[in-house]
């Protein structure tokens, strides 16, 4: 059946369909006091402005900002560098991979339009980033540099190279500053230096933060229809204003997961969209899903996959390893584009089958075998379908995985905004290199016991 809206369906996740592998409806009734004060909690935050990724849809002022420097930058540049990690880089990513063309960066300018290639060296590794300057001519590359903390090290150690091959008049010219609006390092040496610049709203953190100019303006300047983007995430939230959580797709999937987690032991959650498009749409789900919950000696464990790719690898453990998973197949019913198979070798039966059905004919199959092979061992899946793979569909669908996570976190008892284990990593990092004001932390390291060379073969 098609639909004209994203779709949540639960039923190979029910005990009416995998007996007691499946949850039951009075699992969802027993949770509904809880999940109320889940709703309580995140609505609250939200109308007081403490929580602000679900307001930014409607933000009209901040996505015609990104808009406008997207323009200035198509106008003067062929390439862009979007220089970012973690939560300043996977969502615009997610969004350029998903809406662009497949081959977006390798389209000459006439195919590509207004849209500018666009490259994310998002990891500070010294191999990846000089193999790509070898290939971008920077004097006619624009810089998108975000950090919301202002301070974030990968992204520094980029800018800090590309200032000393441009020039500090070159870098005026170049570089968008997305960060903190009043404070860190990179809105004062922006502020310093002249750089355009654009806000990250204080309430945002970086997991949220897609629907900001974090990841408005790259995928503008890519060509992304934004205004549509941020539509279908308005749909969602608004879809999702009710405490029921039978009216309430980011609840009930939320209370889903939640609950194969803590009541069935399955915390191993893999996001298996069938289109490729969306295969960084999973990494940046994995990070939401993995920072936000996993605290506390608790939480779940996201894994990524995409099909029918991940058949030929990740399947068999889904069917015959650990009974610990439950799968969240994405399905798009409309692809962009769709080719028929033609008709040949007609006398070989395992080759004829596939005569004059189209390649997405074939990827739905897959996908709804897929789900029916794991159903019929007693494995349930969930199935997201969008209508068709386009900006508002995608929107939907970022949103929904937002509010869900939000919602989550009332329920495992955890902030879902904070990362005290990230943080703790980053402080060690930087006694380790010495930066100032984090002697401690470099003190604790020299305190730990010494490496035993009987331990290293």
């Amino acid at each position: 059946m098609k639909t004209s809206r994203l779709t949540v369906d639960l039923n190979l996740a029910t005990s009416m369909q995998l007996g007691p592998s499946g949850l039951a409806m009075s699992q969802f009734t027993s949770l509904a006091p809880k999940a109320i004060e889940s709703h309580d909690a995140l609505t609250t935050a939200h109308k007081t402005g403490k929580l602000g990724f679900m307001a930014l849809p409607d933000d009209h002022a901040a996505k015609d900002a990104a808009k406008a420097i997207a323009k200035e930058l198509q106008g003067a540049f062929d390439d862009q560098l979007v220089l970012g990690i973690g939560g300043s880089s996977l969502g615009a990513k997610a969004l350029v991979t998903s809406l662009c063309h497949p081959f977006h960066n390798l389209l000459s300018k006439e195919k590509r339009g207004a849209g500018l290639r666009t490259f994310f060296p998002d990891n500070s590794d010294g191999t990846t980033f000089a193999r790509l300057l070898e290939l971008v001519d920077l004097g006619k590359a624009g810089i998108v540099a975000i950090t919301k903390s202002g301070g974030t090290a990968e992204t520094w150690a980029q800018l800090l190279y590309l200032q000393e091959k441009l020039g500090a008049a070159a870098m005026k010219k170049q570089v968008v500053a997305v960060t903190d609006p009043a404070k860190g390092a990179l809105r004062s040496v922006a502020t310093a230096q002249g750089w355009r610049t654009l806000p990250v709203p204080p309430n945002i953190g970086g997991r949220f933060s897609v629907f900001t100019a974090v990841g408005l303006l790259p995928a503008a300047a890519a060509g992304v229809d934004v205004d549509q983007l941020l539509a279908g995430a308005s749909s969602m939230v608004r879809r999702c204003g009710s405490y029921q959580l039978f009216d309430n797709p980011a609840y009930l999937l939320g209370s889903a997961l939640y609950l194969f987690d803590r009541e069935r032991g399955r915390p191993v959650h893999v996001f298996m969209p069938y289109a490729d498009a969306l295969r960084e749409t999973g990494d940046w789900f994995v990070q939401l899903w993995a920072e936000s919950l996993g605290k506390k000696n608790h939480g779940p464990t996201p894994i990524g996959a995409v099909g029918a790719t991940d058949q030929h690898s990740l399947l068999q453990l889904l069917m015959e390893g650990p009974n610990d998973k439950v799968t969240i197949f994405v399905a798009v019913e409309e692809p962009r584009v769709d080719l028929s198979i033609p008709k040949g070798f007609e006398d070989q039966p395992d080759v004829k089958y596939l005569n004059g059905i189209t390649f997405n004919t074939l990827l739905a199959a897959e996908q709804r075998a897929t789900a029916a092979a794991l159903a019929a061992a007693g494995r349930p899946s969930i199935t997201i379908t969008l209508p068709r793979l386009d900006a508002f569909a995608l929107g939907e669908l970022m949103m929904l995985l937002e509010i869900a996570t939000g919602f989550a976190g009332p329920l495992y008892g955890v902030d879902p905004y904070d990362q005290p284990g990230v943080e703790a990593g980053k402080r060690y990092a930087c006694g380790l290199l010495g930066r100032p004001g984090y002697e401690d932390a470099a003190a604790e390291l020299n305190k730990r016991p010494k490496a035993d060379a009987a331990w290293v073969v």
